[in-house]
């Protein structure tokens, strides 16, 4: 059966809206990274550009001031918040991954979960700590139990690839289908490119492949509402 190839530029703007979200905060462990094999790798923007993209989101953002006082009171999502900016780095605040960190300890000490995503992630990439896939599986399957769509994806990329935890495609399929139940436009992607190419142990439909596509196409559109 000759197989119709997938729609580049679809998978062109997914790639594109990781990239995307990579720079944008999560609010939380429910929100929504590209599956280990397919999906592009962040790259390294511009001086420039970043520091005006910084600056336009500052002016949509609480004031620094505020959040800090919000979240040395206690205020998880204030903790998680403050994490973040810390992490990218603003306008208003340098880059501190060491005082990003201390944040998001500081919130998942309050509420398991309510980080665990953005520790994962420093792990798997060393931002901040030494590289240890085993420490970012860790985080990651408590923020998993806490909902976050985007642990979900990275967990299955890293049973897909056996990162930190033994290869497992049959639970990485579960965790892509969970995280696609979630609208997430990468797992949902990286279902179609499994049923495109017969990956996971799925064998090759391209009936599903496009449908899981088409759905990657609506989730994409939902997400930058």
């Amino acid at each position: 059966m000759r197989l119709t190839p997938i729609p580049f530029v679809l998978v062109a703007a997914l790639a594109l809206c990781r990239c995307a979200r990579e720079e944008r905060p999560v609010p939380g462990p429910r929100e929504a990274v590209a599956p280990a094999e397919h999906a592009a790798h962040d790259e390294p923007h511009r001086a420039r550009a970043a520091h005006g993209a910084h600056a336009a989101h500052d002016a949509q953002e609480a004031p620094l001031a505020a959040l800090t006082a919000a979240a040395e009171s206690g205020d998880v999502d204030a903790q998680v918040a403050l994490g973040q900016r810390y992490l990218r780095g603003s306008a208003q605040v340098p880059a501190d991954v060491a005082e990003a960190r201390a944040w998001f300890l500081r919130a998942e000490a309050a509420r398991p979960g309510s980080a665990a995503y953005e520790l994962g992630r420093m792990s798997q990439s060393g931002k901040g700590v030494p590289v240890d896939p085993v420490e970012a599986v860790r985080w990651f399957e408590l923020a998993v139990d806490a909902g976050s769509a985007d642990a979900m994806f990275l967990l299955a990329g890293a049973a897909r690839t056996g990162a930190g935890l033994p290869r497992d495609d049959a639970r990485a399929v579960a965790l892509y289908q969970r995280a696609a139940a979630m609208e997430h436009p990468e797992a949902l992607q990286a279902l179609a490119l499994a049923y495109l190419h017969g990956e996971l142990g799925l064998a090759v439909d391209e009936s599903e492949s496009r449908r899981y596509m088409a759905a990657a196409g609506h989730a994409l559109q939902h997400h930058h509402r």
